[in-house]
């Protein structure tokens, strides 16, 4: 832990700025009473379909971002970024991916029509989290590999830290509160993530079959998103934006958030900035992929003990 605070306070006395700091704080501060107030994820965005949604969650993402690195010019006088036509290509192309990803408007409907109804849901969660090896790693490798081969840090994938213990001691950090969060009704509302039962009742096997293949697509969604938030917004556009890409990466970890509990959403501002200057001071993702794996597994697991408990 002491490595990982000493990163922090390296970023935080080479980044922060009143004025932006304080910015960001409040637009994230408006933007989430909005979101919970008035339902914006789970009422607006998520009832739209097909290019409206995805326009809509591009549209959404792109106004955290660039409002945070409109603050960066507006109160740290940093602009040359704009001029860089590469800048604006990948900007584009990591804010595409994200909206695509998180819409995915067309995969319910197909899946619905393919799959008998009690494995809709079983194969659409699967699906679900697979697919952002397609939507997100697959464009972003390709784009490496075309235009920034010669770096090799291949967005934090390539770069393994010399010392994982920090980042266990992270996660045994992280087990009470976990713990203390899964006596509210709100957590157990919304984890575990799948429910196998239907599924695993009409293949005629043992429940544990149809939550293990799920548990371990959970995990890769987080690989992907690692790869996607510490990896490209973080490592691959610091050589724009310097140390302001942690920051301006964290206010679109939040909008992510929005359609979860207001409490997980806060959190992530938090863990979103912790994952991002560790990516950023030691160029690597692993650390945050052991993190967010361990945090999101330990979840999936007090949640089933709690419903086993009330059953």
């Amino acid at each position: 832990m002491k490595k990982i605070w000493k990163y922090l306070v390296e970023h935080a006395s080479r980044d922060f700025n009143a004025g932006h700091y304080s910015a960001v704080a409040i637009f994230l501060g408006v933007c989430l009473y909005y979101n919970y107030r008035f339902d914006f994820e789970n009422s607006i965005l998520d009832n739209l379909t097909g290019v409206s949604r995805i326009s809509a969650y591009f549209a959404t993402y792109t106004v955290a971002y660039f409002v945070v690195l409109l603050s960066v010019s507006i109160f740290k006088k940093e602009r040359s970024f704009w001029r860089m036509r590469s800048f604006r290509v990948k900007s584009i192309l990591m804010l595409t991916v994200l909206a695509i990803d998180s819409s995915i408007p067309f995969l319910r409907p197909l899946v619905n029509k393919l799959t008998n109804s009690q494995l809709e849901l079983w194969i659409f969660k699967l699906t679900v989290n697979l697919i952002g090896g397609v939507i997100i790693l697959l464009p972003l490798l390709v784009y490496y590999y075309r235009a920034e081969r010669e770096q090799r840090h291949f967005y934090g994938l390539g770069v393994r830290p010399a010392d994982l213990q920090p980042y266990f001691a992270m996660l045994a950090i992280m087990l009470p509160v976990i713990v203390v969060a899964s006596f509210h009704p709100s957590f157990l509302h919304q984890y575990p993530m799948y429910r196998g039962q239907e599924a695993a009742l009409y293949l005629d096997i043992p429940e544990w079959m149809t939550v293990v293949p799920y548990e371990l697509a959970y995990a890769f969604d987080f690989v992907t998103l690692e790869f996607l938030f510490r990896g490209f917004m973080v490592i691959g556009l610091m050589h724009y934006t310097g140390r302001n890409a942690v920051l301006a990466m964290v206010a679109i970890y939040c909008f992510l958030h929005f359609g979860k509990p207001a409490g997980e959403a806060i959190s992530s501002i938090f863990g979103g900035y912790i994952l991002g200057v560790v990516a950023y001071e030691t160029k690597s993702i692993w650390g945050g992929i052991i993190v967010h794996i361990g945090i999101a597994w330990s979840m999936e697991l007090a949640a089933f003990l709690q419903h086993q408990i009330m059953r």
